[in-house]
């Protein structure tokens, strides 16, 4: 399946998709040392090291992207985002962390993107091509 949407930030990513219906703030939910989600959030426990995050879209005060500085330089910062509405603090946290990022996708990427599907994000031309669970076995 191919998503097209706005680039928010430009590069590649590929790997597999960690969705939350929740707003993601990395200031207040995210354990940096470990990439794993705090308590409270509806990815409680998962890491979101190394994988595509899907939000609906971000929460929280600047300091969110210093966070995320410490993420990336520590390894525990998610390879790429795809976000309903890319607010600026995600916005901004997707640019200073160079993390490829999209939003406003022609499909909700919240109904047709799963955790453990393969994504292969081009956020460079707002592409994203998303290889379901299944047909990953097969």
């Amino acid at each position: 399946m191919i998503l097209r949407g706005h680039t928010v930030k430009a590069g590649k990513a590929e790997g597999e998709a960690i969705v939350t219906k929740m707003p993601f703030s990395y200031l207040g939910d995210l354990d940096v040392p470990s990439g794993s989600v705090n308590k409270g959030h509806e990815l409680e426990g998962q890491s979101i090291a190394g994988k595509i995050l899907v939000i609906p879209t971000g929460r929280g005060s600047t300091g969110g992207a210093l966070v995320g500085y410490y993420a990336r330089f520590l390894g525990t910062a998610p390879k790429g985002m795809i976000c309903l509405q890319a607010e600026p603090v995600i916005a901004l946290n997707a640019i200073m962390n160079d993390i490829p990022t999209v939003d406003r996708l022609d499909r909700n990427p919240l109904e047709v993107i799963e955790t453990g599907d393969y994504i292969k994000l081009d956020a460079t031309n707002g592409v994203v091509e998303v290889i379901k669970k299944e047909q990953q076995a097969g």
